[in-house]
């Protein structure tokens, strides 16, 4: 009898624990396909894909319009089509933007960066990132699958113009990609770099989105989130470093970010800012969330002034 309420209770135990790692595996799925995978995340949902430029914006549509644009493609370290739209209305110029958009976003996305860079006499390359736009791909890197791509479009861009001096722009999830490159090697012909809103680690941002999410402190979550990282993305969380990367960077920066910022916290800007080797700066708008620092009226000067110390 009491050898039968002995298996009895290992019975119920091994179902509790069994049951237990399931919701944990459950748990760490639905924030890994909510933080990574573009085309499940309901906070991603509609966002990616072709799309139409924005309304409402009739003279950059208009200069956008009548642009000389050439659709630029090629293939991923990890074997994914990618695509970029080239604008060269400056032939005789050799100075280059190239824009890395936000998450959820697509290069189209950035008509507002484009139009002043054009007016500035810049020639324009933003890719569409990995899932994003026309690129083929499922997942979003937060920036680390997308800087090794970001390094794969300066050197397509080395290609078309030899002699082109490069600026890098890049915002949230792009920005990410651009302070991930700035720590690995690049050729002399990327001059400088700027960043709007970039969170300053993946394991950073992916807690911070638990905390808001889930309403849990989350540090106990994240075996279970970097377990599909490593399956699905091929990298760990916790064997990449945004820090790391801005603390080998020798390519000058500019960190701009919106001071009232939940979304990717404002604290994040600071972090990014001190870790950063290389020679720098720091804009910040006060009373302006995610999204909205662009709406400062200097936000354009600031960010072109600073390329042009660099840029010439």
């Amino acid at each position: 009898m009491a050898e039968k309420k002995k298996h009895t209770i290992l019975k119920i135990a091994g179902a509790t624990a069994i049951a237990g790692t399931a919701a944990y595996a459950g748990a760490g799925y639905y924030v890994f396909r909510n933080a990574f995978d573009l085309q499940k995340s309901t906070f991603y949902a509609e966002k990616t894909g072709v799309k139409r430029l924005p309304s409402g914006a009739g003279e950059k549509n208009e200069w956008f319009g009548h642009s000389t644009r050439d659709d630029e493609f090629l293939d991923s370290y990890d074997g994914l089509k990618l695509h970029a739209l080239r604008i060269t209305n400056h032939p005789e110029s050799h100075k280059w933007l190239l824009l890395m958009h936000g998450i959820g976003s697509y290069s189209g996305g950035m008509l507002d960066h484009m139009y002043e860079a054009d007016h500035r006499e810049f020639n324009i390359l933003a890719p569409d990132a990995r899932g994003c736009g026309m690129s083929e791909g499922q997942f979003t890197g937060l920036g680390w699958c997308e800087h090794y791509d970001l390094i794969s479009w300066v050197n397509h861009l080395l290609n078309i113009d030899p002699d082109a001096q490069i600026a890098l722009f890049g915002i949230d999830a792009g920005a990410a990609a651009v302070m991930n490159a700035t720590g690995d090697y690049l050729p002399s012909n990327v001059k400088c770099a700027v960043e709007d809103s970039g969170f300053s680690g993946i394991r950073e941002i992916v807690l911070h989105m638990i905390r808001s999410m889930c309403k849990i402190d989350g540090k106990a979550l994240l075996p279970s989130v970097d377990f599909y990282v490593r399956q699905f993305l091929h990298f760990s969380m916790n064997d990449v470093s945004t820090h790391r990367q801005l603390k080998q960077s020798s390519t000058p920066t500019l960190f701009m970010h919106g001071a009232d910022d939940t979304i990717i916290p404002t604290s994040m800007v600071f972090d990014n800012y001190y870790a950063c080797s290389a020679e720098k700066d720091l804009y910040t708008a006060e009373g302006k969330g995610f999204g909205e620092i662009q709406q400062e009226p200097d936000y354009f000067d600031a960010a072109f002034n600073f390329i042009a110390k660099y840029l010439g």
